[in-house]
């Protein structure tokens, strides 16, 4: 997530996933077993009653330069507090059987990330006219 471990309310935090294909190899009752799961969609479940998906898109990374932007994946927070963002990727996947050919699996299988905690808040600004040394009691000071 960027920002994280905080972000702003009314601000679009961005939330990716880093998903990529897996790669299976065993022996099962004497055969050489190849499996391969590929992502291919994916949930964002924001933690507060919001979702987005099943998307095809995982997102990606913003250099900081860039954060609070809206993203297709991002989410923008409209009350302070601590959320647990998931995301839950959802693969498909096909087997080989002693080096044959590919094999579609049917159906496909869904792994949610780790809970991650991020915490909303609120932020006032306020224009003053003098500084701390001329007037000690100022917002700021």
């Amino acid at each position: 997530m960027q920002p994280s471990p905080h972000t702003l309310i009314g601000a679009h935090t961005n939330v990716y996933v880093e998903a990529g294909e897996q790669v299976f190899d065993m022996n099962l009752l004497g055969q050489s077993i190849r499996i391969v799961a590929s992502p291919t969609e994916y949930t964002f479940d924001y933690g507060d009653g919001t979702a987005y998906g099943p998307a095809r898109v995982p997102g990606g990374p913003l250099p900081e330069s860039r954060w609070g932007e809206q993203t297709a994946t991002s989410h923008a927070y409209q009350s302070t507090g601590d959320f647990p963002v998931t995301v839950t990727t959802f693969f498909s996947g096909e087997y080989s059987v002693n080096g044959g050919p590919m094999v579609p699996i049917d159906g496909r299988a869904q792994v949610t990330s780790p809970a991650q905690l991020l915490s909303v808040w609120r932020s006032e600004s306020r224009n003053v006219a003098d500084d701390c040394l001329v007037n000690p009691a100022g917002v700021g000071c």
